[in-house]
């Protein structure tokens, strides 16, 4: 915990979860466990993201406790160049299918329209600050003062301004906090109701019911129920000729340029 402690809370969480695993699978303390048995069961998992997290976790508790590390690092090098392709041949697929950022931007026009105002605030901020399903998942507040919780995110809603805070999402350990001021009139408007909602204690003001399902309210909120990984992908797609707009869904992401070119752009084939 305390070699990832600069990570962020969901970071540490999967962590976590992974080192249980691995210490189930290995019936022994990790530092206990050879490199071969490492790799061996990490070549259990079912895709190349599971092996990887697994190798991480085996390379973390070795390198903490000064053991040597090079198969583990050979191994999950190897698995990369895996990942890569299988992220081609899903983009190759992804290329033919998926809608337009135009679809999209319809789409959440008409829950503005029908009053959907939880599912428009949901699509509104992936589209335009290309969020994780995490950076979704926070509180409404009237004061500044109360959006104080470095454990958590906060819309703050102040005349005409809602204040998008970010304090937890996926690379926040390296990026830090970032602060969205929106004054679009209808994300206002949206936002509003809500706290309306809220206020008169009715279930449409709860926003995510459950944190641990935030993924699942997210995607059911979507276009198709698409999700926000295509979705990033669809306004990459759209903006793949605007290298400040590419810059600017970088920051907005907490996502590295080359980040973006690897795992996010569908004409990366």
């Amino acid at each position: 915990m305390e070699s990832v402690s600069e990570k962020s809370a969901n970071t540490i969480k999967a962590y976590t979860v992974q080192y249980n695993k691995l210490r189930k699978a290995l019936d022994k303390d990790i530092s206990d466990a050879s490199q071969k048995k490492i790799i061996a069961i990490s070549t259990n998992e079912p895709n190349v993201n599971a092996m990887q997290a697994l190798l991480n976790i085996g390379i973390l508790v070795r390198k903490f406790n000064d053991l040597d590390i090079k198969e583990l690092t050979r191994k999950r090098e190897e698995n990369r160049h895996l990942l890569s392709k299988h992220i081609k041949e899903k983009n190759k697929q992804l290329a033919d299918t998926l809608p337009s950022l135009q679809d999209l931007e319809d789409y959440t026009e008409q829950l503005y329209k029908n009053g959907k105002w939880k599912d428009y605030i949901i699509n509104y901020l992936l589209i335009n600050y290309q969020t994780r399903n995490a950076d979704l998942h926070f509180d409404l507040v009237n004061r500044k003062m109360d959006a104080n919780d470095p454990n958590k995110n906060y819309i703050w809603l102040r005349n005409k301004t809602a204040t998008y805070i970010r304090n937890v999402y996926k690379t926040s350990g390296a990026y830090g906090q970032k602060v969205h001021k929106i004054t679009d009139p209808k994300f206002v408007f949206a936002i509003r109701r809500v706290m309306g909602l809220q206020r008169s204690g009715l279930g449409e003001g709860t926003f995510i019911p459950t944190e641990s399902q935030v993924g699942y309210y997210v995607m059911r909120s979507t276009y198709k129920e698409l999700g926000e990984g295509k979705y990033v992908k669809i306004v990459i797609d759209a903006h793949r000729d605007n290298l400040q707009k590419l810059r600017e869904i970088s920051e907005n992401r907490g996502t590295s340029l080359a980040e973006l070119a690897e795992s996010y752009d569908i004409k990366n084939i």
